[in-house]
């Protein structure tokens, strides 16, 4: 009996002092999450019944140059470099319509030319003679001085020489078309904006060697919603402002319009094509516009990145904004109404007010109330 009292005693004790450890250890605290953050302000165009977009620039028209047929390459356009040598051509360097950028081994095509020319000759050579039998049988026959079995023949040899004949020359025509086809030209005049050729290089037909931009014309591509769509015709003149060049503005117009909206933004794509002459707008600028928008809602003019919205329950969406000092900022949030998508920005109807400071990088990554450390 004493050995059970003894046993049940230290089991009690055992159970004491391990609470009593587990309430002297202080409780590990969560590091606080890496955020970037941006402070909003309205945007007063936005607040008068415009939409500000934003995109990237894109040259008029972007074409790969390759080649039909494989070979190996033999010459690359030469252009002189800065140093006054001459060098190979490479991105940036300007071309015109029609020049010869890069050629490729073509003796094995010029000796078919060769010899499908020797093989067209050979059959003119005897088309010219069975046209001889068959005029000299055509005035036999007239005189009923052959039969009409000895005058078929020689229709019938006349006939077949022609389409030799013309099977000879269709040969080389396709074997001086290939031989053409050893050098890759500019198809019209502009910059080179990609290359993926050296000398010595085998290439296979329709691989890129080089890829042409125009770019005296560039556009800029832009979805808009619907509320801003009626404020948008063809031909309208617009005016794109480049971060790049200050205040500088861009004269522009519109040049296309979408039928049907992106079944996945809601959007219309918008294109805007604007003249560089001077070729000072270059492709992946940000280009900016005003579109105006008809029946603009009440605190449209705050936009946050699309980056920054999350889900904030069952079709509600949530913006984190940060709340409290340096050291102890936390991220609250907030569920907003939001609006069009603009650009890469979202307009936020309801939710938000001038001023907050709002996550835009790492919002996936957190809870309501969690601490944060916001890094630049």
């Amino acid at each position: 009996m004493s050995n059970v009292r003894k046993t049940s005693t230290f089991l009690a004790l055992a159970l004491a002092l391990a609470l009593a450890g587990c309430g002297s250890k202080k409780p590990i605290e969560q590091a606080p999450q890496a955020v970037q953050t941006k402070r909003i302000s309205s945007d007063p165009t936005a607040a008068h019944g415009a939409l500000r977009f934003s995109a990237a620039v894109e040259p008029d028209a972007r074409v790969p140059v390759s080649f039909r047929i494989p070979g190996y390459v033999t010459a690359i356009k030469q252009t002189r470099g800065e140093s006054g040598g001459m060098r190979d051509l490479a991105e940036g360097d300007r071309v015109s319509a029609g020049t010869v950028l890069v050629r490729i081994r073509s003796a094995e095509y010029e000796d078919k030319v060769r010899q499908a020319a020797s093989q067209a000759a050979a059959a003119e050579a005897i088309a010219h003679k069975a046209k001889l039998d068959f005029d000299r049988a055509t005035r036999l026959f007239a005189s009923q001085s052959i039969t009409k079995a000895d005058f078929d023949g020689a229709q019938a040899q006349y006939d077949a020489t022609q389409s030799q004949v013309k099977a000879a020359r269709a040969l080389t025509s396709e074997a001086e078309i290939a031989l053409r086809d050893t050098s890759a030209v500019a198809p019209f005049d502009g910059d080179i904006v990609g290359k993926a050729v050296e000398l010595g290089a085998l290439v296979g037909p329709g691989s890129p060697v080089l890829v042409v931009a125009r770019t005296d014309l560039v556009k800029i591509v832009i979805g808009v919603p619907d509320t801003a769509l009626p404020a948008v015709t063809l031909g309208q003149p617009v005016d794109v402002s480049v971060d790049a060049y200050g205040d500088r503005t861009f004269q522009a117009r519109v040049s296309r319009m979408a039928s049907a909206a992106d079944p996945r933004t809601g959007n219309f794509e918008v294109e805007v094509a604007i003249p560089n002459r001077d070729r000072a707008l270059k492709a992946g600028m940000i280009g900016s516009l005003e579109l105006a928008q008809k029946g603009s809602a009440p605190n449209a003019s705050l936009r946050v990145p699309l980056s920054a919205i999350v889900q904030a329950g069952a079709a509600q969406y949530g913006v984190y904004v940060i709340e409290g000092g340096d050291g102890a900022a936390t991220a609250s949030l907030r569920p907003v109404e939001i609006g069009p998508v603009i650009g890469t920005d979202i307009a936020v109807v309801r939710g938000l007010t001038d001023g907050d400071e709002v996550i835009t990088s790492g919002a996936n990554l957190i809870k309501d109330g969690q601490r944060v450390e916001i890094v630049k």
